[in-house]
């Protein structure tokens, strides 16, 4: 059975993330929203007493909502989105899900090591633009 682990306050950032290319090419608001993202880490035990490791638990279902990011830290929609955008193409993180403002669902995001392998010019992932159409739009004729 897996024990919660109670950790002190603080975030643990390996030094080969840190260090790496693509951490290194991050620009605008991105490495601390990646920090923030590890932040957000569940932790527990698991294993015999005397040989215990610490596993991520929640590195697959990480929920970052824009209202979360505007209210808590002050994150304006537009660098929240940059940001994340960012995070998607050089391999930190993953969309598991794609949350909809008229779903009412939350965007759900994984935590990647795609990041080992990024090079200069590699997008790993890119998020779909949504086609809202917003009152009176007509759908444009195909020639």
């Amino acid at each position: 059975m897996a024990k919660k682990i109670k950790l002190p306050p603080g975030t643990w950032i390996e030094r080969e993330m840190f260090e790496s290319n693509a951490y290194l090419d991050l620009g605008g608001f991105a490495p601390q929203l990646l920090t923030l993202f590890l932040a957000k880490r569940k932790f527990e035990y698991v294993g015999r007493k005397g040989k215990q490791k610490r596993v991520c638990v929640n590195c697959d279902q990480v929920v970052f909502t824009y209202i979360e990011a505007e209210k808590k830290y002050g994150i304006t929609k537009p660098r929240f989105s940059r940001a994340i955008a960012e995070l998607l193409a050089k391999g930190f993180i993953i969309l598991v899900n794609h949350g909809g403002t008229y779903k009412k669902d939350k965007s759900i995001y994984g935590l990647s090591d795609k990041w080992r392998i990024w090079q200069p010019g590699t997008v790993f992932e890119t998020r779909e633009k949504s086609k809202v159409m917003r009152g009176y739009c007509k759908p444009k004729k195909q020639k």
